[in-house]
């Protein structure tokens, strides 16, 4: 019987529901802390390979954390993103994608010059456990908050101005418009975020680079949607 917490082991169990095995009803052991979850969040990245994009998640819904997912996970607009759980959901997302490479010592001059452009996008949450509602926050952080893929959307013109006002969203589903109340990050909250994961992404031994798509959370609070 497994008595600690082993990284490898959970990341294999995330992974084999990955190569399409059934979802996995948790982990032998849930994460103790943070630092474990990126352990195992690091280890699925690795076992893929590739290069990485990046989310903002908040841990429990206080703590403000990261999620790496692999670039093969990015889908361009009208894609057909297939492998979805039922109880898959989308979110409204802002997309920032790099134009060069960030180091860990930028600053907010430094992460305005790197931001080659700004998509709207939608966040496919699809997790790897059976019943989401039953394993712990960490055992979701581990599992990459859930992060299935990203759809990337149009261009938002103007973005450094455009990030500080209402954009105006509207969702519609099957011809029926969502009610969606927006509330997306300011860009000084953004820049904030980008400094710390440029920081952290180079810790654990993926360094931000020209092309990586970070999206920096919900811009339509209570906006999520269900298939």
């Amino acid at each position: 019987m497994m008595t600690s917490f082993n990284p490898r082991a959970a990341a294999d169990i995330l992974l084999q529901v990955r190569a399409g095995g059934p979802r996995a009803k948790g982990l032998p052991i849930t994460p103790p802390d943070a630092g474990a979850a990126y352990q195992v969040q690091d280890a699925v990245l690795r076992s893929l390979g590739g290069p990485i994009s990046w989310k903002v998640a908040l841990l429990d819904g206080r703590e403000r954390h990261a999620a790496g997912m692999p670039a093969s996970e990015i889908f361009a607009n009208r894609a057909t993103v297939a492998g979805l759980p039922p109880d898959a959901a989308i979110e409204v997302e802002t997309a920032f994608i790099l134009g060069h490479d960030l180091r860990p010592d930028c600053d907010v001059s430094d992460i305005l010059a790197a931001i080659g452009e700004v998509r709207l996008a939608f966040e496919i949450i699809g997790s790897r456990f059976a019943d989401p509602t039953t394993v712990s926050p960490l055992a979701a952080m581990a599992d990459s908050f859930s992060s299935a893929a990203i759809v990337l959307g149009d261009t938002i013109p103007d973005w450094r101005s455009a990030l500080d006002e209402p954009l105006g969203l509207s969702l519609v589903l099957n011809d029926k418009e969502v009610l969606a109340t927006e509330q997306a990050p300011k860009l000084a909250e953004t820049t904030d975020f980008l400094i710390w994961l440029a920081t952290h992404a180079a810790a654990h031994g993926f360094p931000l680079s020209a092309g990586d798509v970070i999206i920096s959370g919900s811009d339509a609070g209570g906006g999520r949607i269900v298939r």
